[in-house]
């Protein structure tokens, strides 16, 4: 168990650290999983768009 003292010191090291690197210290509270999940839907986004884009073109070209 930590002590009153250390869990002050504790605190304010995280205060410090979400000032610091709000960034950081978002995607890190979100854990892994949400920063995996980002990237999936992003990919996701990625492919439908090529999709499309390919499907353009072939209509473009065959037409």
């Amino acid at each position: 168990m930590l002590s009153r003292q250390e869990h002050q010191r504790l605190i304010d090291i995280e205060q410090h650290f979400r000032a610091a690197d709000p960034d950081l210290a978002r995607d890190l509270s979100a854990g892994p999983h949400a920063r995996r999940i980002r990237r999936q839907l992003a990919a996701a986004l990625v492919s439908v768009l090529a999709g499309m884009l390919l499907v353009g073109l072939g209509v473009l070209i065959l037409s």
